[in-house]
């Protein structure tokens, strides 16, 4: 995951969203299946997919359409390309599913300039992507990208003022980030394991004290810890 100079801040999220956003969906992708490469290289496409999904997210609030609109272009491009190994790398028909039906909401919401959809939809094609990741064992493992997506779900959650749905994400994280930890550990993460716990504990204080503008800027620094997390590997 790219290092986030900036997410987007709360008040910025309030301007986009105070007219009754649609309620986002958390993430939930199905496993893998089939045999998994074991390359450790992640295909160029997907990288491309990747960095291309974060980029809109981080232009989406000002409104920047035409970099968004090339970026959905580049991520169709990139797909088109993939998809036709996706199968043989050992990638689910769940996962490919996943992404296509991302994809379309990503293009149709990006088209009509809707920025909290097209947010939620390239959140959703981060999610899948990463799981396309994981069949590749990177050098950094697919639960520190799952954690950036989680983490950015949280964000979107609030914005949208679904707390039943932000809970959730959260959880998920806490579920990501036991299974991950011990490999940070072992990675000499000992500091930054501690500061990404410390920030979780926040964020479940601030969401059970319904404290959302808070928490939304707990996220952001989760995520700016989620790139250290990643910088150890």
């Amino acid at each position: 995951m790219k290092n986030h100079v900036q997410f987007f801040s709360i008040s910025t999220i309030v301007l986009i969203l105070a007219a009754c956003a649609p309620k986002p969906v958390a993430p939930v992708i199905p496993p893998t299946s089939g045999s998994v490469s074991t390359t450790g290289v992640v295909p160029g496409s997907l990288v491309t997919i990747e960095a291309a999904a974060e980029d809109i997210i981080d232009f989406a609030p000002s409104g920047g359409w035409d970099k968004i609109s090339k970026d959905v272009t580049d991520i169709a491009n990139a797909w088109k390309s993939y998809q036709p190994q996706a199968s043989q790398a050992g990638a689910s028909q769940e996962v490919q599913d996943v992404m296509n039906a991302a994809l379309s909401k990503l293009q149709s919401a990006s088209t009509s300039k809707d920025a909290s959809a097209t947010m939620q939809a390239s959140n959703d094609v981060s999610a899948a992507v990463v799981e396309l990741f994981a069949l590749y064992s990177p050098k950094v493992p697919a639960d520190i990208g799952r954690l950036d997506v989680l983490e950015r779900q949280v964000i979107l959650d609030v914005a949208a003022k679904d707390y039943s749905a932000a809970k959730t994400s959260l959880a998920k994280v806490m579920s990501v980030w036991s299974q991950v930890k011990p490999s940070v550990l072992e990675h000499n993460g000992k500091d930054v394991a501690a500061q990404f716990q410390e920030s979780l504990d926040t964020q479940v204080v601030r969401l059970d004290s319904k404290n959302y503008t808070d928490l939304t800027n707990e996220a952001r620094n989760a995520l700016e810890i989620v790139d250290e997390l990643e910088g150890l590997y």
